[in-house]
């Protein structure tokens, strides 16, 4: 029955709660109604003695405690699963490691993730919608998924516009999870890396800026010695 495997659950949970990483993390304002503090490792173990289940992973998505979130992640099938379910999530996704960590262990595995993209992408209302849309697109880039030209060119504008124009008003973690996501694009081509690099003439008032410096640069490292 459900509510005997969320009790097992809890109980699994209790037994590997680590107090320092949970204050640590209230400490930083990352604030859950509970937080067991117990490491992605074990979370990830404590999934592998469940079975994936819509039902569970609905009950466990709906409750603000952080591991129960990170395993309705790891224990929802993609089967029974959609773009605009995916979608719903974001809007209720409260912090980055949870952003990462359904973006990382669910979304980019979605048959319908390149819907989820365009959706994601084009919401500039809630506040993880594009950081995620840019997760999910350095998934599938570093696994080589297949993706239309279509998608693919919407991850390099998008990128580009979430780094380049700072009226934009892009948010620190959707900046950081765009710029992984130009490296990622760059480096499917020596050809993409270079339009990379030369689409940031289009903007000579962000690269006198100090950031936009280092963005380039950073980005002319990757291509340049870390391919």
């Amino acid at each position: 029955m459900l509510q005997d495997e969320l009790k097992e659950i809890r109980t699994q949970l209790r037994l590997a709660m680590n107090g320092v990483i949970s204050t640590s993390m209230r400490e930083k304002g990352i604030v859950y109604k509970l937080n067991f503090g117990v490491p992605l490792p074990e979370i990830k173990q404590i999934a592998a003695t469940h079975k994936p289940d819509s039902e569970l992973a609905a009950a466990l998505w709906k409750e603000d405690i952080r591991e129960f979130k990170i395993l309705a992640s790891l224990l929802q099938p993609v089967g029974g699963f959609s773009s605009r379910k995916a979608e719903q999530w974001v809007k209720e996704i409260p912090y980055l490691e949870i952003a990462e960590q359904c973006s990382h262990n669910l979304f980019y595995r979605l048959p319908d993730v390149e819907d989820l993209l365009f959706g994601l992408l084009a919401n500039v209302e809630d506040e993880y919608a594009r950081t995620v849309g840019f997760l999910v697109s350095v998934e599938l880039l570093k696994r080589k998924k297949k993706l239309s030209e279509q998608v693919k060119a919407l991850i390099f504008v998008e990128s580009l516009r979430s780094l380049a124009r700072p009226n934009f008003g892009a948010s620190f973690k959707e900046k950081q999870a765009a710029l992984n996501a130009l490296k990622f694009y760059g480096r499917l081509s020596a050809e993409k890396a270079q339009l990379i690099l030369e689409s940031f003439d289009a903007f000579p008032e962000f690269m006198k800026t100090p950031e936009g410096r280092e963005i380039y640069n950073d980005l002319k490292f990757e291509f340049e010695y870390c391919r």
